[in-house]
């Protein structure tokens, strides 16, 4: 299903990621890394984008991202897994392609055994 671009409801949506962004850095510099981190990783950002697709596209539409959504988590873990191990050894700049490249393929991997 193609979605119709409104504005409003793009800067709406940038609004809300930007604060959700914001207050995990903010908690990471007052508690932590590791408390910033649970904070990024905590659904209240995955909730937010699939509250806000309901309200500009309806339950159904919700619905349906809410599989994707189930896709890339489970993905999520491959790509933290991946760079927790890569980045200590091979950096920064390498254990991100490599955690990209594990994300990629366990979406693709996920999307065809998922209906």
């Amino acid at each position: 299903m193609k979605m119709k671009l409104n504005i409003r409801h793009v800067l709406f949506d940038f609004v809300v990621g930007g604060i959700l962004v914001a207050g995990a850095l903010l908690v990471a510099s007052l508690l932590g890394p590791t408390a910033g981190g649970i904070l990024a990783g905590a659904p209240i950002r995955t909730a937010a984008v699939i509250f806000l697709e309901y309200l500009h596209r309806g339950l159904n539409s919700a619905a349906e991202l809410t599989r994707g959504v189930v896709l890339a988590m489970v993905s999520n873990v491959f790509f933290a897994i991946s760079l927790y191990l890569t980045l200590p050894r091979y950096g920064i700049t390498i254990g991100f392609l490599v955690a990209a490249v594990v994300f990629i393929a366990a979406v693709l991997l996920l999307t065809s055994l998922v209906p």
